[in-house]
Parts: C-alpha cells; sequence; structure tokens
C-alpha cells in the first residue's frame, strides 16, 4: 500500500519557455477569464471499449450507462480521431506521463520499468506552485525505489503501485485517509476500490482549491477481473431493462456471490460458454457505472467550489478493450478493427474528450489529429514548466490549435509499434505495416473505419510514401525483445 503525502517543492525561478506562457496569458485574457493558472485533471479509464460510452452513439453505446461522462462530454469537445500511443496498459501510460512514445525508451510491452532518466508531467511542473497527486493505477514501475508515483514526482499518491486497480473488493487496497479520518464514508458499494479512488480525489480537490493543481486519476475500471456489486448491477438493469434476463441468470450462479459483491472473475478462454458473455458484459457495464460515478462526483465538487470554468480535464482510456469478439472482454470496439494489444485503431483510437469551459467552445471534433501524448506538453506549458529540450517530445501544446491561435494539424502523423507490427496515422489514411514479411495494408479510415478494404496496390505511391514515413519516424528508436524493427533484424 503506498500512501505518500510529501511537502511540495517551493516555488522557485526556473528557466520557463516565455513565448508560451505569454501566449496562454494572452488567450486567458481574450477569452475573458483570470489570468489565474488552470487546473489540470487527466481521468483514465483501463480498457474502455470504443464503443462504451453513450456520447460515442455507436450501436453498443446504448447498452452502457454513463450519464455523466455523457453530460460531460456534452460540454466539452469529443475528438473522434483521439489516440493513444501504445495499445497495451504500461507503455501507454509511460507515454501519457512523458509525452513521448515509450517505444523511445524501449518499452513496448508490460514487462520492464521506465528508466529513472525520464521526466513525467508532475516533475516538469516543479517550481510553478502546482499542488500534484495520482490516484490508482500506476503500471509505471514501483518494485525499484524511486519508480513509483511520488519517487517520480508527484507530491501524493493513493493507490497501489502493483495494479491494485485490479482489487476491486479492497483486499490489498487501504482504505484512504478521507475514510479513516471520517471525512467519507465506505461509498455506496461499501469497500469498492472504485468509490476509494474517487473519494480521495475530491479530498485531494478540496484541499487544494485555493491554489492551482493536477491530478491524475486512473480508475482500474472496467478492466478485468469482474468484480461488481449488487447495488452496481441493479441500477444497469432499472436503466437498462434489456440486461433483466441477463441479470437473473448472474443471481443463479453459483460460487460466484459473496453476499452483494459478484466475482466472475478473470476471463477464461477456454471452457467459455455462450452465457457468459452477456454475464460478462453486464458486468462490465456496472463497473463502468462505478467510474461513471466517480467523474460526478469530481463534477460536482469542481462546481461546488467553482473551479470548473478554470478546470481543463482530459478523459479517455488507456487503450481499446481487450478482444474476444463479438464481446470484447466485456468492452466493444466496434465498428473498429482489432482490439488492445493491437496497433490497428481497435487498439488505439480511444474515447477522447477535452474540456476547459472557460476556453474551450464545446463540440464534436472529427478532423482534428490528437494523441494522449499531447497531455503532456499541453498541461506543462500552461503550468508554465519547462518542456526538455535534451530529448525528443512527440506530444503537442493542443490549447493553440483548438482556440484558433493555430491553424492546421497539430502534426503530420503518429506512429505506433507494437511487437511484430507497427501503424501510422497520418491525414485520412492508416498504414500498417508487418517487418518480418514485408507485409503492407493502407486504408481511408475515414471512408473505412473498420479498416477492411486494402489500398496499397490501388495507391502504390501513397502507401511508399508512408511507409518511408513510418521508416523515418521510427529508424533511431531502440530494438527490443521480439522486435522485427530494428536494424539487426532489416
Amino acid at each position: 500500500m503506498i500512501i505518500k503525502n510529501l511537502n511540495r517543492t517551493p516555488v522557485k525561478k526556473i528557466a520557463f519557455r516565455w513565448q508560451a506562457i505569454l501566449s496562454v496569458l494572452a488567450l486567458m485574457t481574450s477569452t475573458g477569464i483570470s489570468a489565474q493558472k488552470p487546473n489540470v485533471i487527466v481521468i483514465l479509464l483501463d480498457d474502455l471499449g470504443y464503443a462504451d460510452v453513450g456520447f460515442q452513439n455507436l450501436p453498443a453505446s446504448s447498452e452502457v450507462l454513463t450519464p455523466n461522462l455523457d453530460k460531460f462530454a456534452e460540454g466539452g469537445i469529443i475528438f473522434k480521431n483521439g489516440y493513444v500511443a501504445m495499445p497495451v496498459c504500461g507503455p501507454s501510460r509511460a507515454s501519457i506521463m512523458t509525452g513521448r512514445s515509450s517505444s523511445r525508451f524501449g518499452i513496448e510491452s508490460n514487462r520492464g520499468t521506465m528508466s529513472t532518466d525520464e521526466i513525467i508531467i508532475p516533475k516538469a511542473m516543479k517550481g510553478t506552485g502546482y499542488a500534484t497527486a495520482a490516484f490508482g493505477k500506476w503500471h509505471v514501475g514501483g518494485d525499484i525505489p524511486g519508480t513509483d508515483p511520488v519517487g517520480r514526482g508527484f507530491d501524493y499518491y493513493y493507490g497501489h503501485v502493483k495494479g491494485g486497480g485490479k482489487d476491486y473488493f479492497m483486499d490489498i487496497v487501504e482504505d484512504p485517509p478521507c475514510w479513516k479520518d471520517g471525512s467519507k464514508s465506505p461509498g455506496v458499494n461499501g469497500r469498492y476500490v472504485t468509490d476509494a479512488m474517487t473519494d480521495q480525489t475530491v479530498t485531494f480537490i478540496e484541499e487544494n482549491k485555493d491554489q492551482p493543481f493536477f491530478a491524475y486519476v486512473a480508475y482500474g475500471a472496467p478492466h478485468s477481473p469482474f468484480k461488481t456489486t449488487r447495488h452496481l448491477l441493479e441500477r444497469v438493469v432499472e436503466a437498462r431493462p434489456q440486461w433483466a434476463p441477463v441479470y437473473e441468470r448472474m443471481l443463479n450462479g453459483e460460487g460466484h456471490w459473496d453476499g452483494d459483491r459478484y466475482n466472475f472473475g478473470n476471463f477464461r478462454h477456454d471452457g467459455m460458454g455462450p452465457d457468459d458473455e452477456p454475464v460478462i458484459r453486464l458486468a462490465y457495464i456496472s463497473m463502468l457505472l462505478a467510474a461513471d460515478d466517480g467523474v460526478g462526483e469530481i463534477l460536482e465538487t469542481l462546481d461546488k467550489h467553482n473551479l470548473r470554468e478554470n478546470t481543463l480535464i482530459f478523459f479517455l482510456s488507456d487503450n481499446g478493450a481487450a478482444l474476444h469478439r463479438p464481446v470484447d472482454l466485456g468492452g466493444v470496439n466496434l465498428p473498429l478493427r482489432g482490439g488492445k494489444d493491437a496497433v490497428h485503431d481497435g487498439g488505439i483510437r480511444v474515447p477522447y474528450v477535452m474540456s476547459w469551459p472557460g476556453v474551450l467552445k464545446p463540440g464534436m471534433d472529427d478532423t482534428t489529429l490528437v494523441s494522449s501524448l499531447d497531455i503532456f506538453t499541453t498541461t506543462v506549458e500552461l503550468a508554465g514548466g519547462q518542456v526538455p529540450q535534451d530529448r525528443v517530445i512527440d506530444g503537442v501544446n493542443l490549447i493553440p490549435y483548438l482556440t484558433g491561435e493555430k491553424q492546421g494539424q497539430p502534426r503530420e502523423a503518429l506512429f505506433f509499434r507494437r511487437s511484430r507490427m507497427g501503424s501510422l496515422r497520418s491525414g485520412d489514411y492508416k498504414y500498417v505495416i508487418r517487418p518480418e514479411n514485408n507485409q503492407a495494408w493502407l486504408y481511408d479510415v475515414t471512408k473505412d473505419i473498420s479498416e477492411s478494404n486494402d489500398l496499397s496496390d490501388e495507391l502504390p505511391e501513397k502507401s511508399k510514401r508512408f511507409a518511408d514515413l513510418f521508416y523515418e519516424l521510427t529508424r533511431d528508436l531502440p530494438h527490443y525483445e521480439g522486435s522485427k524493427f530494428s536494424s539487426d533484424d532489416d
């Protein structure tokens, strides 16, 4: 269990990028809000399916219950071309924290620990007057001294570095301090970890409401194992009656219930019957509802203290839902192709929303190519921190592009590498490559979102240009175990 609270580094004179600071101040003045630095909150879900929030308005979106997220998205920008840097948990989170594709520092799987030389968001914000905290799943090291969130630069962390987000009934994760001191009760679901992460996040906001803060809220939901409560299940069934027959079957399931707690356990590829998939789906949806409740409480707290107008919130998933069609380990990525672990869009294209009521005009953006990498640069520059100049930073500050200060796309392309495959998104097109057998595919994902119609033979010059661009962007990346992308394997 890790619960740490250290005194913040005093405000110091540091070498800011004055152009970025002046740009932000001018932006705030032009939009009529105060020049007070904005709060920033990153809300990250785990293995959330592309279709599994109501605001996506896809066929599977009607099966889930996400009222708070839907209301939040209505007041923000919903990006239809929102990507994460990697299609698997640990590398994706490392990329968010550093603004760098984790391929740059040799991590493309859940094995390995990010080097302590990498600079994460709170470390880059030191000296800016921000309180910083992380809650929930870390998955970016922790076993080695100095690699837990506080060792990396956060002022405070509540969670468990070894994957406590999966400990839904809190057999490992201890009660948060706000439960222990009596300021909050143990949630409507009893000792349920999603409630605990929310309550401690709310406490952090309340304790730091008079100064700017950065909060990284990394819920473990709705990642397996599928552990939920009667209360959550019944709320889903009440709002979505189509799930009533499945819930009745769950009620009769021997060995899964302990009082009001339901534990399906981990996904079983072997021996899974046809009745199991809808059960997993319903459990997943109920777990997602707990996270949606948390988002609602966070927003309510911001409103209560008049902080919402000057708080920038990012919402996204760390990658796509884990694959087992037609139900992707509880989640649904359709109509995208593939899922977690894949460099097709089902693994890397995610629900992505930015909301800052005092600055950003709400709406749907189906053209801007944005990435989880951009969270780093956007946050650090808004805070007046120093974006590292001694290394490649893949993320960009999105705010000038979203306010009209800058025109065009924030970037030419995004590249992705995972195991023995790579891909590139640029403009309307998606290029996918398997170098070990010299295979490559080209898709127009604006017309073919499912990546089913290969255009590489029809558009050979475009395919060649994207092949050259992919290798130009990735040729200097380090070798990693199992890779077919290094020069040794050419």
